[in-house]
């Protein structure tokens, strides 16, 4: 899917998710706050009950949070991101929710300091469930972003003594902000990422985050080109490599069509560049980067020379060659012989010496003398004209 269709879900499935535990626990909490009559209990109550509301908001925050991707992945690969996000989220909510109703009870500070540590938790555990140590970072931020903007918009609407609508409202709030802002800090803080112009389902793109990102048509890759387009591609047709110093390497995987960079096909390792086009059979996706200050921008000569990559790995040769070979040239003709003189002759007998006769030159055939024209078929002359006689 496209980034801003990705931080769409990111705050729908976040409000629904806190609106749904929200709903499951405002009974009971209410029940069981009502119990106890003290002074002693009910400041009790104030931490606890706000401690397993968010516990349970900020694991159904995590877990619906770990269903949304803005690649095509498998089913599998989306419940167990859940269940990393149930986790962190469930956790997070425990220990943002005590420490913020702790300090909300007895130092009078605003609960939303416990919300920016569930938050963190949220966007932190997805980052874990990818193994990508840039989406730990920047979901970490996001959450903590959107606990401090949707803890304060929940103090201004759920405050004490509120009817139940507005602590649904204010739960609601909460789980869209954090959402929105997790989703809105990748797509902010990218470094490069991919965007499919033709071919299967044009407009998606895909974030650069891991070390290695595989291209082709296998369904078990984050970017997976299907259909038509895709027909003579391989399963894992090419490979984009992050390396050390911050730029990105293309290569191809020894495929027999090969891939094309820019209208050229590889015949080894090459640097990316922002705006660079990728041709993988029937599809064109288009490469882009945000150039950091004080990194180096690849040159039109190093992104073409496999020299200057010295951590990419070499690549077996392509089934066929790029271009297509000139014929051989033709045989030479054989060299022509030299004339043989011709021997002396006795000038008075014209012998050869030692009495021997010359031989005769070979006569040349003359070709036949022209036929006259025949002269056709003879027309006999016509009969003579009857003579008229007269009768006497």
């Amino acid at each position: 899917m496209s980034l801003s269709r990705f931080v769409y879900y990111c705050a729908v499935l976040g409000g629904w998710s806190a609106f749904i535990a929200w709903m499951l626990l405002e009974r009971p909490i209410r029940y069981l706050g009502a119990l106890g009559d003290s002074a002693a209990a009910i400041r009790l109550w104030s931490v606890v009950a706000p401690t397993l509301t968010a516990t349970a908001v900020g694991g159904a925050i995590g877990c619906g949070f770990g269903l949304v991707g803005e690649t095509a992945e498998q089913w599998a690969r989306r419940l167990r991101q859940s269940c990393f996000g149930l986790l962190g989220g469930a956790a997070g909510g425990l220990a943002g929710g005590f420490l913020g109703a702790l300090l909300h009870t007895y130092a009078g500070l605003p609960r939303s300091l416990g919300w920016m540590i569930m938050g963190s938790a949220i966007g932190a555990a997805e980052g874990f469930a990818r193994k990508s140590l840039r989406r730990v970072r920047n979901g970490a931020i996001g959450g903590a972003l959107g606990g401090m903007i949707g803890g304060i918009l929940f103090d201004l609407i759920a405050g004490p003594g509120t009817e139940m609508a507005s602590r649904a409202c204010a739960f609601t709030m909460l789980g869209i902000a954090i959402g929105a802002l997790i989703g809105l800090t990748h797509v902010v803080l990218k470094r490069a990422w991919l965007t499919v112009l033709d071919g299967f389902r044009p407009g998606r793109q895909l974030i650069l985050d891991q070390v290695a990102t595989i291209l082709g048509r296998g369904d078990h890759l984050p970017l997976p080109l299907l259909g038509p387009s895709a027909r003579e591609i391989e399963n894992e047709h090419a490979r984009i490599i992050r390396q050390p110093d911050g730029t990105y390497v293309l290569e191809d995987r020894a495929t027999r069509i090969g891939t094309l960079l820019n209208g050229e096909r590889l015949t080894g390792p090459a640097v990316l560049r922002d705006g660079d086009l990728l041709r993988l059979g029937g599809n064109i996706l288009r490469f882009n980067q945000h150039q950091r200050s004080g990194e180096p921008v690849p040159s039109p000569a190093a992104q073409r020379s496999p020299a200057a990559l010295p951590d990419a790995p070499p690549l077996a040769p392509a089934a066929y060659p790029s271009t297509i070979t000139p014929p051989p040239p033709p045989p030479a003709p054989p060299p022509a012989s030299a004339p043989v003189p011709p021997l002396p002759q006795s000038p008075a007998t014209g012998t050869l010496p030692g009495g021997a006769v010359p031989p005769h030159p070979p006569r040349m055939p003359q070709p036949p003398a022209p036929r006259p024209p025949s002269p056709g078929p003879r027309i006999p002359p016509p009969p003579p004209p009857p003579r008229n006689t007269v009768d006497r």
